[in-house]
């Protein structure tokens, strides 16, 4: 089949975006959920019942499942389970099956989901397709983030200091805040568990750090993986592919890290 391969990988932290048209899969299952958007030809998707094409298709959690369709334009946004937005949806989605969606609440998104696959978005503005995609779900309310300075705070420091001296039971202490508000503090504010924004921070810091030509190893350790191959099958567990497999394509995908510095 003759096409040319395209693709952006959208990162951010708890999410991250695949606009591609060489999506080919072995059978796999991960932790997070997949929207999975076709721009034009359907997407064909496999699980233990079968194969079956799809304009618009939830992929629930914990499935296990292979996506067939090189030279088919699609978006495939992967979210983790324990954030607000998945929360909001969370009625809609099958663990452990494929949903089939309506295509036709996702055509005004159309236009701007073609210029997501282009690349002429800005980082906000794939942010705010993004929840757009996930409200053609279930029409939940924005996220309001009335920051605690101090969460701004602790959040900067993972951002920064991750891993050496970041520790889950210390991170509060510095800000006068006990653990158990901290965690509760924490996913009011930024909607995310704290141990699950760790994780998401040290998962692109690795991916950062392979994008730029380190070694395996040598980003795994950075990130504070125990060796690459907790890395590596931590990366499985939240992607779907092994990082070598992965960035073994990354040649030809442009790769955007879209998490602000700074809260706003």
């Amino acid at each position: 089949m003759d096409f040319e391969n395209k693709g952006i990988l959208y990162l951010w932290n708890s999410r991250v975006m695949f606009a591609t048209n060489a999506m080919q899969t072995d059978f796999h299952v991960h932790y997070a959920a997949t929207l999975a958007v076709s721009l034009a030809k359907p997407i064909r998707i496999e699980t233990d019942n079968g194969q079956e094409e799809y304009r618009v298709a939830l992929v629930g959690p914990n499935t296990v499942h292979r996506t067939i369709s090189p030279g088919t334009e699609m978006i495939a946004l992967l979210i983790d389970p324990e954030t607000y937005e998945y929360g909001s949806i969370s009625n809609f989605v099958d663990t452990g099956k494929v949903r089939r969606l309506d295509e036709s609440v996702f055509l005004p998104l159309l236009d701007r989901l073609w210029d997501l696959y282009e690349g002429q978005l800005t980082n906000d503005e794939a942010w705010e397709l993004q929840l757009d995609m996930l409200r053609c779900v279930f029409p939940f309310q924005k996220l309001e983030k009335k920051i605690d300075e101090r969460i701004r705070r602790i959040a900067h420091k993972i951002r920064t200091e991750l891993p050496d001296s970041i520790r889950m039971k210390e991170i509060g202490k510095d800000f006068s805040i006990s653990e158990d508000r901290l965690i509760r503090l924490f996913k009011e504010s930024l909607g995310i568990p704290l141990r699950r924004y760790l994780l998401w921070v040290r998962l692109l810091r690795a991916t950062r750090l392979l994008r730029d030509g380190i070694s395996l190893t040598e980003a795994a350790h950075s990130a504070g993986f125990s060796d690459s191959a907790h890395f590596t099958r931590t990366f499985k567990e939240n992607f779907g592919f092994v990082p070598s497999l992965f960035f073994g394509h990354l040649k030809s995908i442009e790769v955007r890290f879209c998490e602000p510095e700074d809260l706003e």
